[in-house]
């Protein structure tokens, strides 16, 4: 039965839709993580909603759920009733107000996926399908998936162990369904082309890894397309290299006509940091950018979000590698990227590799300040301007 408290919410809320301009400009950019990942790809979307237009939730909790430390346990274990989506509404609602997210108009027909496997047994599917409820509320486009017979972990058609064998290995499941797919293409309005399944698509376009923190502070020249600018060449330098370990399976001739030095040693497992970066990001992140991307076209741009116990730290580029964005992007040129968390053994301790949801780094975690949130926000803009520098070099 709805409540008082929530008819009011609906009649506040449908006055501020009806004051909204429609046909207010939305980039193209969308998010999807799994278990913490999906925590942070929910506070993503709802903090900066003006640029994020979609948001695939797996197996993760609803917004700002947990709260603090305490609270991380009955967002994944319940009991359901000890949280409220009215409360978190209310919560939005308050941010919306004191300007700490986006407007929650914004929401209003973005494109929503929330999966929940049957056989999960690390979040509750009745927490999981709070995301619905809420999203619903805000008038949001969501489709859901709670029918996969998946443990906890990241579905996929070729690669993993079977879909109902909790993998604490790399937490990604071979469960003959390809989740990466139906994510994206109902973020993207359900036009994108399938991988074949059981066949192989060529990765031709770039892979790069770069330094997360020159990431945050690209050249102000980059910003004006001027990507050959002595001051770009140097960040390039000193940022980004190509992605092409000897176990790629796809030779990589370069991003656009950029000089770049390659990587050709796959990262693998890695001990935890003995140290906390403020953000608790990694030193390095990955990007993945279509062959049409790469040659001048303009891409919308994925941010795809790892799970606890997933980054390179833990698994090396496997969630990168294995999970199927890749071909997803490739054949639909899909720019992907991969930020990456590092474990940590001190304060704030992080030894699983989380994503911030109940503010180990910041008391903050789920607005627009929030130190992972903001540095994310900033990555998805060099990626933006890398792509759109490429646009204009290849038009001139």
């Amino acid at each position: 039965m709805m409540t008082f408290g929530r008819n009011i919410f609906f009649i506040a809320f449908g006055i501020i839709i009806s004051l909204v301009d429609t046909g207010a400009l939305r980039t193209d950019v969308t998010v999807s993580g799994i278990s913490s990942g999906a925590a942070m790809a929910v506070q993503l979307h709802m903090a900066y909603s003006k640029e994020i237009s979609g948001c695939g939730i797996l197996a993760g909790p609803p917004y700002e759920c947990a709260g603090n430390l305490t609270g991380v346990t009955k967002c994944m274990k319940g009991p359901i009733e000890d949280i409220s989506a009215d409360d978190i509404l209310l919560k939005l609602k308050s941010y919306e107000l004191t300007e700490n997210i986006d407007r929650l108009s914004n929401v209003q027909n973005d494109s929503i996926y929330v999966f929940a496997g049957t056989q999960d047994s690390v979040t509750l599917t009745s927490i999981v399908k709070l995301n619905e409820e809420i999203y619903s509320v805000l008038g949001a486009n969501v489709k859901t998936n709670y029918e996969l017979p998946a443990t906890h972990g990241f579905p996929t058609d070729n690669f993993g162990e079977s879909c109902d064998v909790l993998n604490t290995k790399d937490f990604i499941n071979n469960c003959n369904f390809n989740m990466a797919y139906d994510v994206l293409n109902h973020l993207h309005g359900g036009q994108l082309i399938a991988p074949i399944s059981n066949s192989t698509t060529p990765l031709i376009g770039q892979m790069i890894v770069f330094r997360q923190e020159n990431f945050q502070n690209p050249p102000p020249s980059l910003a004006t397309g001027d990507i050959s600018s002595s001051a770009v060449l140097k960040w390039i330098s000193a940022t980004i290299s190509l992605y092409n370990p000897t176990t790629w399976s796809w030779p990589t001739s370069g991003l656009f006509n950029l000089t770049l030095s390659i990587t050709t040693v796959p990262f693998e497992a890695q001990l935890p940091d003995t140290y906390s970066f403020s953000s608790g990001l990694d030193d390095y992140g990955f990007a993945y950018f279509p062959s049409a991307c790469t040659k001048g076209q303009k891409c919308p741009i994925h941010v795809a979000l790892h799970g606890c116990r997933q980054g390179k730290r833990f698994i090396g580029d496997t969630f990168i590698t294995k999970t199927g964005y890749l071909e997803v992007a490739e054949l639909n040129n899909l720019i992907v990227f991969f930020p990456q968390i590092s474990p940590t053994t001190t304060s704030p301790m992080n030894p699983m590799g989380c994503w911030d949801w109940w503010g180990a780094n910041a008391p903050n975690y789920a607005i627009k300040i929030a130190p992972q949130m903001s540095k994310i926000k900033q990555m998805i803009q060099t990626v933006r301007m890398i792509n759109r520098a490429i646009v204009a070099a290849v038009s001139r």
